[in-house]
């Protein structure tokens, strides 16, 4: 993948984006002098650098970090902030235990294929404030709004500014990767479900992904997620014939390859991506009921 032609994005009213050269991962700064929030902030040690001058010239009186999920890629800002309050799921200081020789180990991978050296390490942490659920907040001067956001990720929360309606989506709504899941397509689906009257309302109008542009504007919010609702439906339809039919997983899995999604075909191969979710689809579809 080509490293993004120009890192920052500057959306105002300190509101900045600086994508890696890495997956095209988003890490957000919400600066103030007053308060400044960094979002997933990574990935290679260069690029945390960088985001770390850009909050210092700020000179905050206090600096929180917000986790939107325990994926490796998204929690290796922690040791360039090791003072700041950190913002995550409830679920997540168990996840990052959990995974964190993973975490360690595709740090120092895609720190040695960028010619960089991941010389931190990396130690489980706790959040400093713990949420789930609907979650309303101030952290002066931003007013937040903290989602659930499962279906790619159990720890995983969206951001939502309503002050700005801007919605920071997490791992969710990419122009360059499909829906990736880590269940039933259907638990995902409800969790674009019920960012659909948000966006029809006029509430977002720029969505950051994870991963891939920002999109600007409430046509283009409207269209990431009318795509990515297309492509769940079709793989649940999908894996719901091929259970119907009689196929196999293989057979089934080689039937459902040919399925378009974000991303087919393209220099940042997501195959993976959809080849694992016909396998979760699968597992969910019902068996064919037989007949007595």
């Amino acid at each position: 993948m080509s490293a993004p032609s120009a890192p920052w994005t500057d959306l105002g009213g300190g509101l900045a984006v600086r994508q890696s050269r890495a997956f095209w991962m988003n890490s957000i700064v919400l600066g103030s002098s007053e308060h400044a929030i960094v979002v997933d902030p990574g990935v290679l040690p260069s690029e945390l650098d960088d985001l770390a001058r850009a909050v210092a010239a700020l000179r905050p009186r206090q600096i929180t970090l917000f986790l939107t999920h325990a994926h490796w890629d998204h929690v290796l800002g922690r040791p360039w902030w090791p003072k700041a309050s950190v913002v995550a799921h409830d679920r997540f200081a168990a996840e990052i235990r959990r995974d964190r020789e993973k975490i360690l180990r595709e740090a120092e991978k895609l720190a040695g294929e960028h010619d960089e050296r991941w010389s931190r390490g990396f130690e489980p942490f706790a959040p400093t404030q713990a949420v789930s659920g609907l979650h309303f907040t101030r952290i002066d001067p931003w007013r937040l709004v903290f989602r659930d956001a499962y279906g790619h990720s159990t720890s995983q929360l969206s951001l939502h500014l309503p002050d700005r309606r801007v919605l920071i989506a997490a791992d969710m709504l990419s122009d360059i990767e499909p829906p990736i899941l880590d269940g039933p397509p259907a638990i995902y689906r409800t969790t674009l479900d019920q960012l659909v009257p948000l966006a029809e309302g006029g509430a977002i109008e720029t969505l950051i992904p994870g991963h891939g542009a920002i999109a600007h504007g409430r046509e283009a919010v409207r269209e990431r997620l009318a795509t990515d609702l297309d492509y769940l439906t079709r793989l649940e339809k999908a894996a719901s014939a091929a259970r119907a039919a009689g196929l196999d997983d293989a057979a089934a899995a080689r039937e459902m390859a040919g399925m378009s999604y974000t991303g087919k075909g393209a220099a940042y191969d997501t195959a993976r991506f959809h080849l694992e979710n016909v396998r979760q689809a699968l597992a969910a579809a019902p068996a064919p009921t037989r007949p007595r």
